[in-house]
């Protein structure tokens, strides 16, 4: 009697651990499975702030420009320009980083004519567009205006200037833009640009002077592109407030090392943790590629990029969104602010190729009357080489055409065709000719302050025809 006990005890206990191993394995295949998962999550999450913090690295590190002073450009861009991709060819730039933890900052603009476009567009770490000073949003007149951190009491700031704008960041960057009217104009939207103020609500002392470019971690490529960005991320997240509807979000993320200030150690977690770590990183970067390439609409052949840029209210929960609009072109304008239109292809979706124009075939932009882009600003159309996506050198000059460019040769009905191609055309044509190179070229569709026809897509660019 007692063997047969023992035998069925032994076969229990048996039967117990072949399972309590079996729930283990499947324990260690949960925990891999939600390691990459966090993983992905947490990498989407942090993308634009990497992407944001390489610009700041960038500027700030290598180009050694300095931290709260505003560089501006005296002219307009042209094909020598290279930092940027797409760059426009409509106005002179501004720009500065900002760093809050100082203290607040005050930016003072000057009385701009109501004609004269202009904007200063203040983005925050996370990549939302958080406040603009310009035309849209705070009127032409001059103003000062002050920025404050997240941590900083507004007490009666709002009564004693302009306006002001709280950011969720410490860091933060400032684009300006000024509309210059072709190049005879660039001297008096420059003067303009110069008195720009931008410098500290209290006074100077060790405790708001910057020393933030002396102490940023290094950033490359290896970094942000692997398991290492979590380091990185750490050290950004020490420099932001998380929103009270990304609480419990980012706190998950605490699973992998991540929080403000913390110090992360790849060797502490096991083999199998290690690699599901980097494959959540893998799928991240595969998610984030994959959506780049569906951002906004396609409308008679033009791509919408503006969907992917905006306030936190606009941009909220849209992380896979945010990331690969951070991964084509940091730093677009707010849908009401500037909605672009960008095309590589004619009617048929063949690509674009100057090499194909002859004198009898050429591209075609037709504009009939009362259907010209509708803008509260200006409007242009501009020409890019390719794969470069950078201004086109041509014999004339002309980088873009549109509502200012001088002695565009209107038809009797009304309509305006703009001609595209290598070789330059005949007649009055040559008025509107915009210089293509002999090869792959983009176009791009620019309106400022659109009217709502244009962003809620009620209105539609023409096509660009190839015709004989």
């Amino acid at each position: 009697m007692f063997k047969i006990l023992y035998k069925w005890s032994f076969i229990i206990i048996t039967v117990f651990s072949i399972q309590a191993q079996a729930n283990a394995k499947n324990s260690d295949v949960d925990l891999i499975q939600q390691i990459q998962s966090i993983t992905e999550e947490a990498y989407i999450f942090a993308y634009p702030m990497l992407q944001n913090y390489k610009s700041l690295y960038s500027r700030t590190v290598l180009g050694k420009k300095p931290i709260n002073v505003f560089s501006h450009r005296q002219k307009l861009l042209g094909p020598k320009f290279t930092a940027i991709v797409g760059p426009n060819n409509d106005t002179l730039y501004s720009a500065s980083w900002l760093d809050l933890s100082g203290g607040p900052l005050v930016i003072s603009v000057p009385e701009v004519e109501k004609s004269r476009y202009y904007s200063i567009q203040l983005i925050d770490m996370y990549t939302h567009n958080f406040a603009y000073i310009g035309q849209r949003s705070t009127g032409s007149k001059a103003g000062s205006y002050v920025i404050v951190g997240p941590n900083h009491d507004l007490g009666d700031l709002a009564s004693k200037y302009s306006g002001v704008f709280q950011s969720e960041t410490n860091f933060v960057f400032a684009i300006g833009r000024m509309l210059a009217k072709g190049s005879e104009d660039e001297k008096v939207a420059a003067n303009l640009l110069k008195q720009y103020q931008l410098y500290p609500l209290t006074p100077l002392s060790d405790k708001n002077i910057s020393k933030l470019s002396e102490e940023l971690p290094p950033y490359s490529l290896d970094i942000v592109q692997s398991y290492k960005f979590i380091e990185l991320f750490n050290y950004l997240l020490s420099h932001v407030s998380i929103h009270p509807s990304e609480d419990k979000l980012v706190s998950s993320f605490s699973k992998i090392g991540i929080g403000a200030g913390k110090t992360f150690d790849m060797a502490s977690y096991s083999p199998e943790i290690q690699a599901a770590i980097k494959a959540g990183v893998k799928s991240a970067l595969s998610k984030i590629s994959a959506e780049s390439k569906l951002i906004g609409a396609q409308v008679a052949g033009w791509n919408t990029t503006y969907l992917g840029f905006g306030s936190r209210n606009v941009m909220q929960g849209k992380y896979l969104l945010r990331a690969a609009a951070a991964m084509i072109a940091l730093y677009g304008n707010d849908r009401e602010e500037n909605s672009s239109f960008s095309r590589q292809v004619d009617q048929k979706r063949q690509p674009l190729d100057g090499s194909l124009n002859d004198n009898s075939s050429v591209y075609t932009l037709r504009f009939e009357k009362g259907h010209f882009p509708q803008s509260d600003a200006f409007w242009s159309l501009t020409m890019y080489r390719l794969p470069e996506v950078l201004l086109y050198e041509n014999e004339i000059q002309r980088y873009s055409i549109g509502d200012r460019t001088k002695n565009l040769n209107y038809a009797e009905d009304g309509s305006l065709t703009f001609y595209i191609q290598h070789k330059a055309p005949e007649g009055d044509k040559l008025k509107n000719w915009l210089p293509a190179p002999a090869g792959p070229f983009a176009l791009a569709l620019r309106t400022y302050l659109p009217k709502p026809a244009v962003y809620l897509g009620e209105w539609l660019p023409p096509e660009v025809k190839r015709v004989r």
